[in-house]
């Protein structure tokens, strides 16, 4: 892949340059690399989730982009995460992809079109409220729209600032936009790519790929774990299962379920939002990990 970087200057204030078209987000041969960071809790503390459209699907007569992920740091295994549609106005709508073969109901995670004033919702009644919408520019010259939110949470603003950049989306990730409402732990988008150019590097880090997850040789692969995210119920399904234990992000074990077979239910419907960690065991005694944010 070409390492060819181009710092993104996220300008403050308007900056006078010459009118561009819009520039659209969903568009194949981009990719996002997202590290997931929370509070220390060795040897566990950092996960990246890449992410990148290739192909297009049709869903009940509207044609999608498809989105996969991976977590390999050869961008090797993906696994179909998504879809993804973008109107002419600029509002981008995703539809998560479930165990089931089926996907879920349309969300929206962007709306460009928005103005100074408005508010987009994305967990009942937390929102970001657009502060300013002004112009940004690349070192190569790339005019795009930067768009500055305050956050919002039941009418009363926070003192949390969330930015996007048209074509890019948000600083936290792709699908991350609002997770700052999540408590616990904290998405940034890494780095940005373009047809295999590395277009723009977070300047908080100094690489495009951090995990120091700790990966069992002996971890149990065929693990689904749905939905996600979850409101309530959480299933976790596999083969010859044992326990599921779900940890919060300071390590605290806060559920602990038995079973027995290829299924066991998880209630999370007590647990505040935020991003958990759920631990799984065979009956072989294998392990594995998978992450499930709770809404």
């Amino acid at each position: 892949m070409k390492k060819i970087t181009i710092t993104l200057l996220f300008l403050v204030g308007a900056i006078s340059l010459k009118a561009q078209d819009y520039i659209p987000l969903v568009v194949e041969g981009k990719q996002w690399n997202v590290v997931l960071t929370y509070v220390p809790w060795p040897p566990i503390n950092r996960v990246t989730d890449v992410y990148k459209m290739e192909g297009d699907t049709m869903v009940e007569g509207t044609v999608y982009k498809k989105l996969f992920t991976t977590q390999s740091e050869q961008y090797a295994n993906w696994e179909l995460c998504g879809i993804l549609r973008e109107t002419d106005e600029g509002q981008v709508f995703y539809r998560k992809y479930r165990w089931s073969h089926t996907f879920e109901g349309e969300s929206m995670l962007y709306d460009f079109s928005i103005q100074p004033g408005d508010s987009i919702c994305y967990f009942d009644s937390s929102c970001l409220l657009l502060l300013s919408k002004n112009d940004t520019i690349l070192d190569d010259g790339t005019v795009r729209k930067r768009y500055d939110f305050q956050y919002k949470q039941g009418g009363y603003l926070m003192d949390v600032r969330e930015t996007w950049v048209e074509g890019i989306g948000s600083e936290l990730g792709l699908l991350h936009s609002g997770s700052r409402f999540l408590v616990g732990g904290t998405y940034d988008l890494l780095c940005y790519y373009e047809n295999e150019d590395l277009v723009w590097q977070n300047p908080d880090f100094n690489s495009c790929y951090l995990n120091t997850l700790i990966v069992n040789e002996n971890e149990i692969h065929s693990i689904s774990i749905h939905p996600n995210p979850t409101t309530s119920l959480v299933t976790v399904t596999g083969e010859n299962l044992r326990q599921a234990e779900v940890v919060d992000l300071l390590g605290q074990q806060v559920i602990s379920t038995q079973g027995k077979g290829d299924e066991i239910q998880i209630n999370m419907s007590a647990l505040p939002a935020g991003i958990y960690f759920v631990n799984v065991t065979d009956e072989d005694g294998r392990k594995c990990m998978r992450k499930v944010v709770k809404e």
